[in-house]
């Protein structure tokens, strides 16, 4: 008989019951399954270290990652972005072939690293990117009896036709993290609901619907059964005022458990932002609210039989290590010491910063990682190379083999 989302474990005699964790696709296949159990017998143990676009984007001249380059590795997760794939283009959003992006996700694979996709596709209505991704009505455009509804299907198709050639060198679909409709309680994708204090024109019911169908269309109409679906709101708006209210923050739109197999969190708000200035807050402040939040997707991770993850992290830099004793600490005084902090914030699995773009510098807001010779590195080395960190090459076999 199946198991249904209702019934429940217990993992020791001290602790509550918790939820078995049912994965959202019940034909996943063997490596998918194989990787979903894996990261739900090892959460609480450690973190892996992310990081988006590490090799197609990245300031090092003697080797293909920067983060390789600073700490001897790949790291243990590794995302790429998918949009453009919507449109039949041959390269994505950040001008990075598609056909990379697959040779890059098999190798990285085969090193035993995780890979996750994401996916800023344009607008339906406008199919205009960054700056005109927003038009009245354009999700409930492309839902059941909406007037995009054919065009959406055949976009997902697109979607569909490239994680099905997501494949190893035997011709095994790869297993794939996959993060649609990311920073939906935002208002600058067209997905987006926003939040209660700051509602789009979307309600938070034509989201879910909206990822509900999506999902239903890959794994039900595509048989698509190598992915695991990451739900990700941004930090930014979610009202931390107490954990009730961040709770309906974090959960607006929620798509439901049956649906969802990652509660994952978009969070630059309280990692990169100024010392000083009308928006500055006290650095210890940010860290205090970066451990609340990391507690709230750990313990509702716990509670509905969910991973946790930072889906997308800024960089620390010089803001966390403000309220530490070493200026040039942030990733233990700050990162590492929120991961750490407790129970719940250990179950969250790994912690994603975005691209070194080549034309950004360390200090200029784009998030990333500490190059070779950044005042940042050693202590980035000493935080990837913690007990509780993983990389690429200290993860254990995540896939069964």
């Amino acid at each position: 008989m199946p198991i249904s989302s209702s019934d429940t474990v217990a993992s020791t005699p001290q602790q509550p019951l918790l939820p078995v964790p049912i994965p959202v696709d019940p034909n996943l296949t063997d490596r998918t399954r194989a990787l979903f159990n894996a990261l739900h017998n090892h959460t609480g143990e450690f973190a892996m270290f992310g990081h988006q676009g590490d090799t197609s984007s990245h300031h090092s001249t003697t080797a293909d990652s920067d983060v390789l380059d600073v700490t001897g590795s790949y790291p243990a997760v590794c995302g790429f972005d998918l949009g453009r794939i919507e449109l039949g283009w041959s390269e994505n959003i950040d001008h990075v072939p598609f056909e990379f992006i697959r040779s890059e996700a098999r190798r990285m694979y085969q090193l035993g690293a995780i890979i996750t996709f994401s996916w800023h596709s344009v607008n339906p209505i406008t199919e205009g990117g960054y700056g005109d991704n927003m038009a009245p009505e354009s999700v409930a455009s492309v839902l059941h009896g909406g007037k995009l509804h054919e065009k959406y299907c055949g976009w997902l198709d697109h979607l569909a036709d490239f994680l099905l050639s997501v494949r190893d060198d035997n011709d095994n679909l790869i297993p794939i993290i996959f993060r649609p409709y990311h920073e939906h309680t935002g208002d600058w994708f067209w997905w987006c609901p926003g939040s209660p204090a700051q509602p789009t024109d979307t309600e938070a019911v034509q989201f879910a619907a909206l990822w509900r169908m999506t999902v239903e269309y890959l794994r039900d109409k595509r048989d698509v059964h190598n992915i695991l679906y990451a739900y990700s709101p941004d930090r930014s708006r979610i009202d931390m005022t107490d954990d009730a209210t961040a709770q309906a923050g974090y959960l607006y739109g929620y798509p439901g458990d049956e649906y969802v197999d990652v509660l994952g969190l978009d969070d630059y708000w309280d990692i990169d932002q100024p010392l000083t200035g009308p928006n500055a807050i006290d650095p210890a402040e940010r860290h205090d609210t970066f451990v609340r939040i990391l507690t709230l997707i750990g313990q509702l991770g716990a509670e509905r039989g969910k991973l946790a993850a930072a889906t997308e992290v800024g960089s620390p830099r010089e803001f966390a290590s403000a309220f530490g004793s070493n200026p040039d600490s942030p990733w233990t005084t700050f990162m590492l010491s929120a991961a750490t902090a407790n129970e719940f914030t250990q179950r969250v699995l790994w912690y994603l910063p975005w691209c070194n773009f080549p034309g950004a510098a360390e200090d200029s807001g784009a998030y990333g990682t500490p190059i070779a010779g950044s005042q940042y590195a050693d202590d980035f080395r000493r935080f990837v190379r913690d007990d509780f960190m993983r990389l690429a090459d200290t993860l254990p076999s995540m896939y069964g083999e």
